[in-house]
């Protein structure tokens, strides 16, 4: 891949049949604002739990071994309002991989449409010294199996 072409070319993550991972949850009248849409920091919500659902299903959690995962950037782009009732998926795949940290994108899916995208890098990082590490070659393996791309 050229090094300026961005990762989320090569992945839609408007399309939810790109996710091999993907999450539901249920929407709650709590989670709407004054306008009666979801709450834009809920978005940030359905990604961690999306995020963290697949970490936890590679054996990638933090705090094992002395290991942990920091972000060091997260963009989101909200496309569209969501509301209540209902559910909405999130789909997480891993755009690629460094040495010690990876790069992730995101897509939060209701009503067949997606309302936003999300991209994220974040480090595995050891947490006596806050010093990155490289990434386990089991995890990395366990995370492009199950947070591949279609």
């Amino acid at each position: 891949m050229d090094k300026n072409t961005s990762v989320s070319t090569v992945v839609d993550l408007k399309n939810p049949e790109k996710f091999l991972h993907m999450r539901q949850d249920i929407l709650r009248f709590a989670d709407m604002d004054v306008n009666g849409h979801l709450n834009n920091v809920k978005f940030f919500e359905f990604c961690q739990e999306s995020r963290m659902a697949l970490f936890r299903a590679a054996g990638a959690n933090d705090g094992e071994d002395g290991r942990a995962w920091l972000i060091v950037s997260l963009a989101i782009s909200f496309l569209g309002q969501v509301r209540v009732p209902g559910v909405v998926e999130t789909g997480t795949v891993v755009l690629k991989f460094g040495s010690s940290s990876l790069q992730l994108g995101q897509g939060i899916f209701h009503n067949g449409h997606c309302a936003a995208t999300a991209e994220m890098t974040m480090v595995r990082v050891d947490q006596a010294s806050g010093k990155p590490v490289p990434i386990e070659p089991g995890v990395r393996e366990r995370l492009t199996k199950l947070g591949g791309h279609g």
